[in-house]
């Protein structure tokens, strides 16, 4: 609690030299801060944010922030822009999305020299944008006068949504290597067709529409007193997570769902979404990656070798920026090839992959999936996190500004 709450204080009061002066994001300094730690004094750093060293903390800690994170993307998009723009979302998660997850795949067997199904486990797990990591590069002063409105919101929008679908496509591997194709195929179907997708949005759905009506009526009555639009996002937020996890759903789907219709019910009558992520990424966001860092496999990425930091290297530059280029020349939202590199380059990867790799640690008790996964992590966030800020003062300086 004293780390997590010491790197918040100090990140908070801070912000602003270390986004516009040092040209880092604040989550590259907490994956440091953790990673420092954990090889330095990795019982005392533990001791400082943790009761305990077991990793499905981790688990725990990255469901709630991409929930958190998803649901927030949700509230703060404006419903014209899904109207308007949802070929270009629908782009992403069509062809972009598997071809991102082929290529982390391809590259997995082709450098580190793993078995088919091992390799299309690390495909998946890497493939989709991290929301969390996303809303720091798009977000701030630096990204609001510089890039475009519809690029900082393609990215949050599609960054959400792919990690809401981001674990169904890691279940299908993951079963083949535990059964045989048929039950394999059949048991995943179920899960993702009838739990994930069907039951999660179906469920956070409902949630949202009911929530959204619940504050309209209760803002109508004359007796009724204002509540922080913060507190009711997280409530409903933490109420889908936890009802979908009883139901053995996905919370994050659902969450994004609750967010959409909920936007849906109240557009129009409350316009205070905007405050959702930047107050939650100082109390929970950040000290996610500070948690990351503190289990930074250390031993594991020696016994990578040059082959893990070949791969992580190659994820980072490969795995998007081909697709996004090759794929998006008739976007709407991205006007200029200069933009379509922007987006390209940015698909950072984050909690979301943590996420994944504890999650199938967990369930099958997988142990090799976590270095590989959280060596791409760490260096995506070092090299997305250093490159935002000038990257962003690149393309403003080409941006017409004529919306």
């Amino acid at each position: 609690m004293l780390l997590s709450g010491g790197t918040v204080l100090i990140l908070s009061l801070l912000a602003g030299l270390i986004v516009n002066r040092l040209w880092i994001s604040e989550v590259t300094v907490c994956l440091l801060l953790g990673g420092g730690l954990a090889l330095t004094s990795h019982w005392w750093a533990h001791g400082l944010l943790i009761a305990s060293g077991e990793i499905s903390d981790l688990e725990l800690v990255a469901r709630l922030t991409l929930a958190v994170a998803v649901m927030g993307v949700a509230l703060r998009t404006p419903l014209s822009f899904f109207r308007r723009f949802w070929r270009d979302l629908m782009l992403f998660l069509g062809p972009i999305l598997p071809a991102m997850w082929l290529t982390g795949a391809a590259l997995a067997g082709f450098i580190l020299n793993l078995d088919v199904l091992p390799a299309l486990l690390v495909g998946p797990t890497v493939a989709p944008t991290d929301p969390v990591v996303a809303q720091s590069i798009v977000s701030g002063r630096v990204a609001s006068t510089n890039i475009p409105q519809r690029v900082r919101r393609l990215v949050a929008g599609e960054s959400a949504a792919n990690d809401a679908l981001g674990v169904m496509i890691v279940m299908l591997p993951l079963f083949l290597m535990f059964e045989a194709p048929d039950h394999a195929i059949g048991h995943c179907l179920r899960k993702i067709l009838l739990r994930d997708l069907f039951l999660s949005v179906g469920a956070g759905a409902v949630f949202g529409l009911v929530t959204g009506s619940l504050f309209l009526r209760a803002k109508s009555q004359e007796y009724s007193e204002e509540r922080p639009m913060l507190v009711i996002a997280l409530a409903l937020t933490f109420t889908t997570v936890a009802t979908l996890q009883l139901l053995d759903g996905n919370g994050i789907t659902g969450s994004f769902a609750a967010g959409l219709t909920f936007n849906a019910k109240i557009s129009g009558i409350e316009n205070q979404q905007h405050r959702l992520h930047g107050t939650v990424s100082r109390f929970l966001d950040l000290p996610a990656f500070v948690l990351i860092g503190l289990y930074a496999p250390w031993e594991g990425w020696k016994n990578l070798g040059w082959r893990g930091i070949a791969f992580a290297l190659a994820v980072v530059v490969l795995r998007r920026l081909p697709w996004v280029l090759a794929l998006t020349f008739r976007s709407q939202s991205l006007r200029t090839r200069k933009e379509r590199l922007f987006v390209g380059w940015f698909g950072p990867v984050g909690v979301g992959a943590a996420f994944y790799a504890i999650k199938v640690q967990a369930d099958s008790g997988i142990a090799w999936l976590w270095p590989i996964v959280s060596l791409v992590l760490f260096a995506s966030v070092l090299v997305h996190g250093s490159s935002a800020t000038p990257l962003a003062y690149w393309l403003g300086r080409h941006w017409s500004r004529d919306e």
